[in-house]
């Protein structure tokens, strides 16, 4: 134990760029103390063990796991290494740890695509498409728009959480077990929701295309070329998963118009333009410089970044959040699985909020 945490103590110190003595300060322990714990020569108490954890950001489990220690069956993949980031992969872990307990904890089926190792678009294009037509067929979809993807994957068992996380560049990740089913967590932190909505759709093309390259860790695997192959399989999946071919090709006769695609798809413009530019019928760098000049003019000298849609944008409250996670913590507290106080925990609630929304709850429900 002395060595387990030792190397969690290093690792998730440096990954803070604090040193022994700020670590020391932090935490209301000598320099000395942090040196001897980190060379595996005492164990910290109770208490210490506590508040080096809170200086930390992380928990007492994960100052206690080993390092590389995920979940039982579970592998992961992430476009973006993060082995730099342990508060990060312990953070993913405690996520789904808690997801996947309340639904065993509630008996909830869970849900596992299919897998059909897909390495390239080159040569692919109609087995992609077929495969999204698919998927869509399993929700229960046919060719119209998708009016919510996260709650019709949610309907069929996919774990989907949507979190606001503060990390440049990083989008969303993906898991998988056979045992326990897939998992996607999709970032929300300034990222509008025709992204998000993509990130999960991407994700999922990962876990049908790519799971044989999923790791016990969140480490960034293969070359780049490989990785870059890999995106645009995830990517054309994606599209053709939110824009039916057949019924882009047929709403495309009735109008041209790029912000009338993107409303009545419910997608960004820039999966409007990929499409148009799939089908050789738009130069995607030409017409997006185009639209960008457009949309300056049209704001003042602002100018239409990547982070940004064009309008009109799908609404936030149009897309509530975690709802099957919600759901099975309110379920795991009415079967007596969890305490009102850890149920207040896990959605950020007071318990007092939780009492009063429980009752609210109960005094409204149809059997």
């Amino acid at each position: 134990m002395k060595e387990i945490i030792a190397a969690n103590l290093i690792r998730y110190r440096k990954s803070l760029s604090l040193s022994q003595e700020q670590l020391a300060q932090q935490a209301g322990v000598t320099r000395q103390s942090i040196n001897n714990y980190e060379n595996a020569k005492t164990l910290p108490d109770s208490k210490n063990l506590s508040d080096l954890a809170n200086v930390l950001g992380i928990t007492l489990d994960d100052l206690l796991r080993s390092q590389g220690e995920g979940l039982p069956n579970f592998r992961f993949r992430a476009h973006v290494s993060f082995d730099k980031n342990p508060q990060f992969v312990a953070q993913v872990l405690r996520m789904l740890q808690t997801y996947n307990a309340l639904e065993q904890a509630v008996g909830y089926p869970t849900y596992t695509p299919e897998s059909t190792p897909c390495h390239c678009v080159s040569g692919n294009e109609k087995r992609i498409q077929a495969i999204a037509t698919q998927f869509r067929h399993r929700l229960g979809l046919g060719d119209a728009p998708i009016a919510n993807l996260f709650q019709s994957v949610e309907e069929i068992g996919l774990k989907v959480l949507r979190q606001s996380i503060p990390i440049k560049d990083f989008f969303g990740l993906s898991a998988c077990s056979e045992v326990s089913g897939a998992f996607v967590l999709v970032n929300t932190h300034n990222i509008t929701i025709e992204r998000q909505l993509f990130t999960l759709a991407h994700e999922i093309g990962h876990l049908i295309f790519h799971r044989v390259e999923y790791e016990d860790s969140l480490v960034e695997e293969g070359t780049k070329e490989e990785e870059k192959a890999r995106e645009k399989v995830a990517d054309y999946f994606a599209g053709h998963l939110l824009v039916p071919q057949a019924e882009f090709e047929r709403i495309y006769t009735q109008t041209k118009n790029i912000i009338e695609l993107k409303r009545h798809f419910r997608v960004s413009y820039l999966v409007i333009l990929n499409r148009l530019a799939e089908m050789g019928i738009i130069d995607f760098a030409k017409k997006k410089a185009k639209i960008c000049a457009i949309y300056k003019k049209q704001n003042n000298g602002v100018s239409l970044k990547n982070s940004m849609e064009l309008p009109p944008a799908l609404a936030a409250d149009e897309y509530p959040e975690n709802e099957r996670y919600k759901y099975l913590i309110w379920q795991s507290l009415k079967l007596g699985n969890i305490s009102e106080m850890k149920a207040a925990e896990l959605l950020n609630l007071t318990v007092e909020k939780l009492r009063l929304h429980r009752r609210e709850r109960e005094i409204y429900a149809v059997y």
